[in-house]
């Protein structure tokens, strides 16, 4: 008998090999278009201003106010000790709330994955509108001072 009449017991891998290539190739081009069509962004649009008496609720609620910087977890102001202690506050507040929207505003030393993480937190708790604020390294306006 020759080599040529034994069976064939070895698997051809390149096949396999093309087409987990071709479909990682396809996952990587899909992916961001994906993820950019499940985060809707709203241009902020600029309203005429009101004067007091033309404002139907006389005592406005106090905007939701979320800042974030590395290691600094702030909500109205207040730093944050944990994470659990920022969702029981956040909680407490989106509870009694009318206006829905919170204002978030990011250290630009974040990465993207946690900047999400924390709006997909606040969406979950409560909030129906995400208003993403530039973010200042002086928020309360004091002029920095020169070097």
């Amino acid at each position: 008998m020759s080599n040529d009449d034994e069976p064939l017991s070895e698997v051809n891998v390149i096949p396999l090999a093309d087409l987990s290539l071709v479909l990682l190739i396809v996952l990587m081009v899909l992916s961001p278009m994906i993820t950019q069509a499940l985060i809707q962004v709203a241009a902020a649009k600029a309203a005429a201003a009101q004067t007091k008496e033309e404002m139907t609720d006389p005592n406005p609620e106090t905007p939701v106010v979320v800042s974030y910087a590395p290691g600094i977890l702030k909500l109205n102001g207040v730093q944050m000790g944990s994470d659990l202690e920022f969702v029981k506050r956040l909680d407490a507040v989106m509870a009694g709330r009318r206006d829905k929207s919170v204002n978030i505003t990011a250290s630009p030393v974040l990465t993207h994955g946690k900047v999400v993480r924390l709006l997909d937190v606040v969406r979950h708790h409560g909030a129906a509108s995400l208003v993403m604020l530039k973010w200042s390294d002086n928020p309360l306006g004091t002029p920095a001072p020169h070097s």
